[in-house]
């Protein structure tokens, strides 16, 4: 993925007063929140949708990196403990309306305490799979790259959550329990067992030249008919995704790759297991230039339907806070698979049609604040 640096700005005091006093806390307790941003939009074409032709348009979902603006904030709290919190807020640089299903903070939205030990952390907040995938895959979040074959690759956040995430010396190691995974499509908190509920661990090790790591993400399902199971039960149901990882730096020249195999019992017996590997390279040709490339392989176990697609990318940093980028997604589907390199987009009538291949060509321009 690729990495931004954010240059972030003190509110003012009288915007920490606010703050404090809404959330009942004394003034002498004021934390100063930092208030940081990021803003990417471009215009994207891509071939061979379904309705015919091609079709040029500019998505919700940029080239580089999501929209978001957001506030954080930390308080020391002596003998080295801190309270933490983040408030973000996704958005489409298209139309400016929110993501994450109209949430006004639906990226991230928690409270935590942090020390030597690690941080402890309650609310919505990322899967461990983000921490497991972030050093290397290139393209996790981006509009190609793996979402393109699961959507939840590309945004892999749980509501209702409580995490641990810690660092010693190079080993990164972290736990998640929802207790109600997703409000809009699991409702809450439930009475029934395991359903909505859902949990994710992370182990990796990074070294100054290489790195390697595993990460697993379990969710259960809904029945949809209440707190009294129903015929079609879903609850018992797992939806389990399970990586190892690694990248090796070669001077500047970042190589990674990435192994997932997932298991989606309420899924049609064709498609339950699956697998998806990729293997990418970082190459910075100058201070301002960087090129990037990872090639994408997707496979159903029971099923002759998958997908194979190579992500490009080049970036010119016009500074540490602007930047625009060109990049393409090309995917060649097998089967009667309509996936399209541009997340979100498959099997909707942007798609491609059953087993053909769809190209998609983006241009944009990133500010960070």
């Amino acid at each position: 993925m690729q990495r931004t640096t954010k240059r972030q700005t003190t509110l003012p005091l009288a915007g920490s007063l606010v703050l404090c006093c809404a959330i009942g806390a004394p003034a002498h307790a004021q934390n100063h929140p930092t208030l940081y941003g990021l803003i990417d939009a471009g215009v994207e074409r891509l071939n061979n949708v379904s309705t015919g032709g091609s079709i040029t348009r500019m998505p919700s979902i940029a080239g580089s990196a999501a929209s978001r603006w957001g506030l954080r904030g930390s308080e020391d709290l002596g003998n080295g403990l801190k309270a933490v919190f983040t408030l973000e807020s996704g958005f489409g640089s298209d139309n400016g309306a929110l993501q994450q299903g109209g949430r006004a903070f639906g990226r991230q939205a928690f409270v935590g305490l942090s020390g030597s030990w690690g941080t402890v952390s309650l609310g919505r907040q990322y899967s461990m799979l983000f921490p497991g995938a972030a050093n290397t895959d290139i393209f996790l979040a981006q509009i190609y790259g793996a979402g393109a074959f699961d959507t939840y690759l590309a945004g892999p956040r749980l509501d209702n959550a409580l995490a641990y995430l810690g660092k010693f010396n190079g080993v990164t190691l972290g736990a998640l329990y929802s207790l109600g995974k997703d409000v809009q499509t699991c409702p809450g908190e439930r009475a029934n067992g395991s359903e909505c509920r859902a949990w994710s661990a992370v182990l990796k090790y990074d070294a100054p030249t290489w790195g390697v790591g595993t990460w697993i993400d379990e969710q259960r399902g809904y029945d949809g008919s209440g707190d009294t199971p129903a015929t079609a039960d879903l609850s018992g149901k797992k939806d389990q995704r399970l990586a190892l990882s690694g990248y090796a730096m070669l001077s500047q020249t970042k190589l990674t790759a990435n192994y997932m195999q997932r298991k989606n019992d309420a899924a049609a017996n064709a498609y339950r297991k699956s697998s998806l590997w990729s293997l990418g390279v970082a190459y910075p040709v100058t201070q301002a230039i960087t090129l990037e490339a990872q090639y994408y392989h997707f496979d159903y176990k029971n099923s002759n339907d998958g997908g194979k697609m190579l992500a490009l990318r080049g970036t010119y940093g016009f500074s540490k806070r602007t930047a625009a980028y060109a990049t393409v997604g090309a995917l060649r589907n097998s089967g009667n698979a309509r996936f399209s390199p541009s997340v979100g987009v498959s099997n909707t009538a942007v798609a491609p049609t059953a087993g053909q291949s769809q190209t998609g060509i983006m241009v944009g321009l990133r500010h960070t604040f």
